[in-house]
């Protein structure tokens, strides 16, 4: 609006002027005419030079107006082009050039403007970069992390053949994925069968590296805890930071007992669980009421029933808490004694 009322201003004073000089002259002519000093012959002359007079100046007001469109136009198209060539440069995604132009003050908070956007989003872009290869090197890192576990846990499992026990893990992974490692070392009696289990102190593919390395090389027992089955005698042995706990089939309830090791039977059940699946349920109790409640109805169905309904329990209590840590629960059950 303000480019529009300058060009008006600058067109305005040779359009007044014209104006003026013929209401001057036809003003002049009127008052001779009037006082009786003019004859028709002069009349018609000095009307002739009036027409002259008034086609001149007509002349001379055009001619004026169409060189100060003239200089006016040259003067916004210039600082124009060059702001169009700068957006075109940004569109191509050249960020990092100032725009300098000089031209009326509405160009100039113009050409401000573009400089303003292209810093913004050179950063922005640069920033989406970042995030990019951060999102990038995480997932790489998730993914690697996520082949780790499956080797320790479930490939170990599948490859565990034994017709002493049968074994199914329950997993459940946060975002922040934290090493759970089982194993079945095979020792030179037969009728002894070994599992290990070691949980990673740190999260992440780092946490799980040191996992492995600490279970190959150290044989401390806070490394990992030690369970033995005696088939010769039907007892449970263990040592470590980690309890099972053991459910009679026949008499359908816990075993109680903190020493060992433990008189076990045919059918009966034991479970090994990570930091991660305590911390859920914050209380000891709530995981045997909520596996006791499951075994109760289902024991006698076998492995596979109750792990399934045991997992269907942890999968309700997983809609309604928010998971912060890897959980994993290791269903056990004696099978030959």
């Amino acid at each position: 609006m303000r480019i529009r009322t300058r060009l008006l201003l600058s067109l305005l004073p040779p359009l007044i002027g014209g104006i003026a000089l013929i209401s001057l002259l036809f003003t002049y002519l009127l008052m001779r005419l009037m006082s009786g000093e003019l004859t028709p012959a002069l009349i018609d002359a000095k009307f002739r030079a009036c027409l002259a007079l008034i086609f001149g100046s007509a002349a001379f007001t055009v001619i004026g107006m169409i060189a100060t469109l003239y200089w006016i136009a040259h003067r916004i198209s210039r600082p124009v082009q060059r702001l169009n060539n700068s957006a075109l440069a940004i569109a191509a995604g050249q960020y990092g050039e100032s725009i300098q132009v000089q031209g009326p003050k509405e160009i100039a908070e113009l050409a401000n403007t573009l400089n303003t956007m292209s810093e913004c989003l050179h950063e922005n872009i640069n920033r989406l970069k970042e995030n990019s290869l951060l999102r990038e090197r995480m997932y790489g890192e998730y993914e690697c992390s996520m082949l780790l576990q499956h080797l320790m846990l479930q490939k170990n499992i599948d490859h565990c053949r034994s017709d002493a026990i049968a074994v199914k893990p329950i997993t459940a992974f946060s975002e922040n994925p934290k090493g759970f490692l089982v194993d079945f070392p095979k020792g030179d009696a037969t009728h002894i069968f070994h599992v290990h289990v070691a949980e990673a102190e740190e999260e992440g593919l780092e946490g799980m590296y040191q996992l492995l390395m600490r279970y190959k090389h150290s044989k401390e027992k806070r490394v990992r805890t030690f369970l033995t089955l005696d088939r010769s005698q039907s007892t449970l042995h263990w040592d470590g930071p980690q309890i099972p706990l053991i459910w009679s089939r026949a008499e359908g309830r816990w075993v109680e007992g903190t020493t060992v090791p433990i008189k076990i039977r045919p059918g009966d059940f034991f479970f090994l669980f990570n930091q991660g699946f305590a911390s859920f349920y914050r209380d000891p109790r709530k995981i045997a009421d909520l596996l006791s409640k499951v075994l109760k109805i289902f024991a006698q169905d076998g492995l596979e029933t109750t792990t399934a309904m045991i997992q269907k329990e942890i999968s309700f209590a997983l809609r309604r808490k928010d998971l912060e840590d890897d959980i994993h629960l290791l269903c056990f059950q004696i099978l030959n004694i």
